[in-house]
């Protein structure tokens, strides 16, 4: 009896999750179309060569707020699973989570590296922000960093998760 009550609640635990993950990726898509179809061609005034997106305060906080509901997320996570007692099923590999926090950690810290090399390679490069030359080179650095960990993290993401309901047979 205890079983079947432990199971219905994973269960529910597993279709709040999936719906909530969907209703995320359909925000964060309608916000980016939002963000590249309205006013997105819109001139910079003091420089009308460079664009002037209408929409990058909602991008902006959309991106906090999502911030912001991982951290939730994974404390009420953490907080779940000892309350709960965690998962004691032995047909599963319990080392798992720990295996996927080391991938995840390992695969962020690589992005960063990865990110610092190719920033610290350019640093003889001048940004351009709003038409105006930037040449300090610890921020040519940081945002090369930034931005090439960005996207790494943004690939592997979008890879596991295909992988993840792809091999999801539920």
């Amino acid at each position: 009896m205890e079983n079947t009550q432990v199971i219905s609640a994973q269960d529910k635990v597993e279709k709040f999750s999936k719906i909530t993950l969907w209703a995320l990726i359909g925000v964060s898509i309608l916000v980016m179309a939002l963000f590249l179809l309205v006013g997105y061609d819109t001139p910079y005034e003091e420089n009308p060569k460079f664009v002037d997106p209408q929409l990058t305060d909602l991008l902006i906080i959309w991106t906090y707020a999502l911030i912001i509901l991982t951290a939730i997320a994974t404390v009420g996570a953490v907080i779940y699973g000892f309350v709960s007692g965690g998962n004691k099923s032995k047909n599963e590999d319990i080392g798992m989570a720990s295996k996927a926090g080391l991938i995840a950690w390992g695969t962020c810290v690589a992005s960063v590296v990865i990110g610092l090399i190719v920033g610290i390679s350019n640093k003889s490069e001048v940004l351009l922000i709003n038409g105006k030359d930037w040449n300090i080179p610890s921020d040519i650095i940081m945002t090369d960093m930034s931005m090439i960990a960005i996207l790494v993290l943004t690939i592997v993401t979008v890879i596991a998760t295909v992988f993840s309901m792809v091999t999801n047979k539920k």
